[in-house]
């Protein structure tokens, strides 16, 4: 066993310990996660990026301060913010199962083919929708593969031979996929900012969080098929050559009921295992990529089917698992800083601060925002920001707007970042694709609608913080 099969085996034990802990919770399981996970930072320590290697510094720094400060019971506090850190982990490895089964699905195939082939009007709709549904799935992944199928479908030949009728399709359709991707952190039942925020703000429940979600999302959505109609180029309407419409809802529905069945099943573990929603998808998204991933192999029988899936798993796990390195790095620090970051603020500091007259309840949720997006445009993840400033209101004894409101801010804060920053991955991925700098596409086509969303969400979010105040 070479290259990087060890790390992918050290991944996949914290995985096995986390899941297994989630079913019969045992003190052992998590200290095996424990182990596991820096063991598999410290593998992968010389191949990361820059950021991680940082994030992992402030890790180290900051449990040094505990111990140092008179943090109450600091070795209790370090293995909790270490439990967090394998859960963020884990809960992002476990997409591979999903992934690696979309990746060769004649499903996933027809319904990307579905979105594309359709007119202007229409298009837009449905990448958008693609865009979060399959970046449900897919993550980031969703950019890539319907990015690439843009590009193709979009020739100067499709275009009729005008470029100006190339270019503004090319815009147009990258900026539904970027926009429909966008919302995921807000209306993703399988989202890492929902699990984040239901483990760092345990007040919280997912049945208020994800309608909540899910309704910002489409006021969102909303928003940019209204400025894509308003700003569609009539002058070029007579000259685009017509496209004959793709008619394959059904490859639609079956995606769509993919995503419902990691749900449902999400569901069925938090009744039976008593478990919150967020851990219960640890379960559900394996066991369901597992069994899309076997359904692609059954044709030549069951034994040999599962012989092939698994052969399969291995493999590309051994490949994947340790190309995880940087965003498992970042993941399980954010939710490490920000368990022990909320456990050494005196709580009255923060209950001070936060009930201060220089911040009216009013533009809290405008702050919130703000504090997810402004890191974000000098290059800091969401999840650093979302994950600390969300486990450090947990420490507040009383907030003066809904928990609900702010939680909501701050994920719209992480949807307004990946609309609004050239230096999260997603814009610089869609640049790479169709040969465009990412500020081009989220300043110079994607700024006002950044700028409208914003101005949108923090009036939707006061109003919404009084009705449910």
């Amino acid at each position: 066993m070479t290259g990087g099969r060890p790390s992918a085996l050290l991944l996949l034990g914290m995985i096995a310990c986390v899941l297994a802990d989630v079913v019969v919770p045992a003190e052992m399981l998590r200290m095996g996660a424990r182990l596991l996970l820096v063991a598999f930072l410290a593998a992968e320590w010389r191949r990361m990026a820059v950021n991680a290697k940082v994030m992992i510094g402030l890790a180290l720094g900051l449990t040094m301060g505990a111990a140092v400060t008179g943090t109450a019971e600091p070795a209790k506090v370090i293995a909790g913010s270490l439990d967090t850190g394998a859960f963020f982990a884990t809960f992002f490895a476990n997409q591979f199962f999903l992934r690696e089964a979309a990746r060769t699905s004649p499903l996933v195939s027809r319904c990307s083919t579905f979105f594309v082939n359709q007119p202007p009007g229409r298009r837009y709709a449905l990448l958008t929708v693609g865009g979060y549904l399959f970046g449900i799935i897919l993550n980031i992944g969703v950019l890539s593969l319907l990015g690439i199928m843009i590009k193709q479908r979009n020739s100067l030949e499709a275009a009729g031979g005008n470029e100006q009728i190339r270019d503004v399709r090319e815009r147009r359709m990258v900026l539904a996929l970027l926009r429909g991707f966008s919302v995921t952190p807000l209306a993703s039942p399988l989202s890492i900012s929902l699990a984040v925020m239901l483990t760092a703000l345990p007040s919280l429940h997912w049945s208020s969080m994800l309608p909540l979600g899910m309704a910002t999302g489409a006021i969102v959505l909303g928003l940019g098929w209204l400025q894509d109609r308003l700003q569609a180029p009539v002058h070029l309407r007579g000259l685009a050559p017509p496209v004959e419409p793709a008619r394959d809802f059904a490859a639609l529905g079956g995606v769509t009921a993919l995503v419902l069945m990691v749900f449902f099943t999400a569901l069925a573990f938090e009744w039976l295992l008593g478990v919150p929603l967020s851990r219960a998808m640890l379960v559900s998204t394996p066991l369901v990529g597992l069994g899309w991933l076997a359904r692609q192999y059954l044709g030549g029988g069951i034994a040999s089917g599962m012989t092939a899936t698994g052969r399969r798993v291995v493999v590309q796990a051994g490949a994947t698992f340790p190309a995880y390195r940087t965003e498992i790095a970042i993941l399980s620090s954010a939710g490490f800083i920000g368990t022990l970051f909320s456990a050494m603020i005196p709580p009255e500091t923060l209950g001070a601060l936060i009930a201060s007259p220089l911040l009216p309840p009013a533009i809290l949720p405008a702050l919130a925002i703000l504090a997810v997006v402004g890191p974000a445009l000098i290059g800091i993840n969401p999840i650093v920001s979302v994950t600390i400033i969300a486990s450090a209101l947990s420490a507040a004894p009383s907030l003066p707007l809904s928990t609900e409101s702010l939680a909501l801010g701050l994920i719209g804060g992480w949807c307004l970042a990946i609309n609004s920053s050239a230096m999260t991955a997603s814009a610089m991925l869609l640049g790479e694709l169709v040969g465009k700098p990412s500020r081009t596409i989220v300043l110079g086509w994607n700024g006002l609608f950044t700028l409208a969303v914003f101005t949108v969400l923090s009036l939707w979010l006061t109003l919404l913080a009084r009705l449910i105040q």
